[in-house]
């Protein structure tokens, strides 16, 4: 019993040293040994686990990382046309990367760039709006008050027309619609367009029916493009078998076996058919 009490904590223990390990031996290798705590490691995929749900109730983000980052940029790209792909491929890094901070839906925020500008970085609209994702100035100057960024309206027009800046500004305002809206796509949406206050109104006035709202329905329709080639491609591959019924019931049976033990370790229940 005690020499399988032992077994137990160091499987528990490689788990959690197996990354610190191989990060270990990528400073050794270069050369570069490290003081302290270890830098962070960069991942070689996009990671949306904390998105609490997607545009789509269906999406299942979380299955991003499947694909090392090249990867799944082609796999997005190819889901437009030629003319859009040149368009997009540019931007598309920082997209992603900004929406991986923000822990967003990137399908989402590339769905209302699509509409908003078709990827024209220099688009302007009568109302004001500028850049990729249509941005009126004193919207974003808000927005970078928000960000506790000190910033006077003079630069916030031009920096509409920086791709980078205009995405977090972008970004960062769809994140806050999504929050106020309690995690309500179609509100979020909508608001972004017209307008938070605007919506709150009409909703109030029951005269907006924001789930088939012109806007929205543009939005998802290019999102259910955006999403098409993902899903197939990982049709094709299916789940990997670290995500499989068979290894999570395992890994939940041993997780539970362990626990026990560490509750009361004169515990007689553990035995070798436990895992």
């Amino acid at each position: 019993m005690g020499i399988l009490f032992v077994v137990s904590l160091c499987v528990a223990a490689i788990g959690s040293n197996i990354i610190t390990n191989y990060r270990l031996s990528l400073l050794e290798q270069r050369g570069d040994i490290p003081y302290g705590p270890l830098p962070a490691l960069l991942t070689p995929y996009y990671s949306f686990n904390s998105v609490e749900k997607a545009f789509d109730n269906q999406m299942n983000l979380s299955r991003i990382e499947e694909f090392r980052k090249e990867e799944f940029n082609k796999v997005f790209l190819e889901s437009l046309d030629k003319k859009s792909q040149i368009k997009l491929e540019p931007l598309l890094t920082t997209i992603l990367n900004c929406a991986e901070e923000y822990q967003i839906d990137p399908f989402w925020v590339v769905s209302i760039i699509m509409v908003e500008s078709n990827f024209n970085n220099f688009a302007i609209s009568p109302k004001n709006a500028r850049g990729l994702m249509q941005i009126k100035p004193d919207t974003a100057l808000h927005i970078y008050q928000l960000m506790q960024k000190k910033i006077t309206m003079e630069e916030v027009h031009s920096k509409l027309y920086i791709p980078e800046e205009n995405i977090e500004v972008g970004i960062f305002y769809l994140k806050k619609l999504l929050q106020n809206f309690r995690l309500n796509y179609a509100y979020a949406t909508v608001a972004y367009n017209i307008g938070p206050q605007k919506l709150r109104n009409r909703l109030s006035e029951d005269s907006i029916d924001a789930f088939n709202f012109s806007y929205k329905v543009k939005v998802k329709n290019q999102y259910a493009k955006f999403t098409h080639k993902f899903h197939q491609v990982l049709a094709s591959r299916g789940l990997p078998f670290e995500k499989t019924y068979v290894y999570l019931e395992a890994g939940l049976k041993q997780q539970t076996a362990l626990a026990q033990i560490l509750i009361d370790p004169t515990s007689e229940t553990l035995t070798y058919t436990s895992f």
